[in-house]
């Protein structure tokens, strides 16, 4: 079978498991816009001061109410970026997990808590407005409270740029802008939904969007709900990848504001690692029937690696790793891999079509 760009796009839009089945929530991030919100930068650790964007001036400011913020220009492919900046969200969350109540304080309840959060509100009014109206709930609200539902909830964090690009969020501090935080139902699925949204099923995704009129050119919660998900018959292949997933997490996030050379060791690294995780996907989606001497290859030789590793900045880990992709390359029958034709097809066909 011939298979064209047109083929690919109407195989994936007839996909009935979708992200909205197995997600617990799909959600818009905030709008940075309201005229409130307090946007602070990090002084140095230990110092009372946080700057504050919009008013142009240090403010000492109780941290307990400030969290960390992340935007379009943060986003990365399977690690967030650190972000030197905060909201100020004066609420107050109750309960454990997804069951967390946002609750807003109120001025006086505000002022007697945090009082210096309470007065940096009142001379940011005082400075933009020029009236001495008593200082309102209203002026500081937030709308979207199921954001902060989920704050401090392990979620994926998909922005979209030129195609999707989807984060994993593994403590959920973070509130984010321009784009969507999923929640899924089953915690073990998202190192394998993060290597899908990050693969080349997310720009046919883009495609169908666009045919079927679900976005305007930027992402939605209603068009991302909508996002084909398949996953391994095999859950041995499903384990795999989760394990090269967490490979590129970790990867993506030692490379944070570390221009590569493309000829460099760690840029192959990464390459190599995308490389192998799209195939997988992609035989996942399509036809199920890679080289079994490529799949033994790969599952005798990729391991996981401790999770508290992961955490840590170390030089010896992305060393591991080089170690295992050279291990693999080093196989006599790795270089004897081939793949049937339809699959080949399928690959040609993305590549041409600016996708692979």
């Amino acid at each position: 079978m011939f298979w064209s760009k047109n083929n690919i796009i109407e195989k994936v839009s007839k996909i009935p498991n979708t992200l909205e089945a197995i997600s617990e929530d799909i959600f818009s991030g905030m709008n940075p816009d309201k005229e409130y919100l307090h946007r602070v930068s990090l002084q140095e650790v230990g110092s009372p001061l946080y700057f504050c964007m919009r008013l142009n001036k240090n403010l000492s400011l109780e941290p307990e109410l400030m969290y960390p913020s992340i935007d379009s220009s943060l986003s990365n492919e399977y690690a967030i970026h650190p972000s030197p900046y905060r909201f100020i969200l004066p609420y107050d969350l109750k309960g454990v997990d997804t069951g967390k109540e946002p609750r807003l304080f109120e001025p006086e309840e505000l002022k007697l808590k945090f009082p210096m959060i309470y007065f940096g509100f009142v001379e940011f009014k005082k400075y933009f407005n020029h009236d001495q109206i008593p200082l309102s709930s209203a002026d500081y609200d937030l709308s979207g409270c199921k954001l902060l539902q989920y704050v401090n909830t392990p979620k994926i964090v998909v922005s979209d740029h030129y195609s999707l690009q989807a984060s994993f969020d593994t403590v959920g501090n973070h509130i984010f802008e321009k784009g969507c935080g999923i929640i899924l139902k089953d915690p073990s699925r998202y190192l394998y939904v993060l290597a899908v949204l990050n693969s080349s099923i997310s720009r046919v995704f883009s495609e169908i969007c666009k045919s079927e009129g679900l976005c305007n050119g930027s992402l939605t919660p209603g068009a991302l709900r909508r996002f084909p998900i398949v996953f391994p018959t095999d859950r041995v292949l499903e384990s795999l990848i989760d394990t090269l997933s967490s490979y590129l997490i970790y990867i993506h996030s030692q490379m944070y504001g570390i221009t590569l050379n493309e000829n460099s060791g760690d840029y192959e690294l990464l390459k190599f690692y995308e490389r192998i995780v799209n195939l997988l996907v992609l035989d996942v989606y399509f036809t199920n029937d890679l080289d079994p001497m490529f799949l033994k290859i790969l599952g005798e030789n990729i391991q996981p690696i401790n999770d508290e590793c992961m955490c840590e900045n170390n030089r010896d880990l992305m060393d591991k790793m080089q170690i295992i992709k050279q291990k693999i390359l080093d196989v006599p029958d790795f270089g004897k891999c081939r793949f049937n034709s339809e699959f080949t097809n399928i690959l040609a066909t993305l590549k041409n079509n600016g996708v692979w």
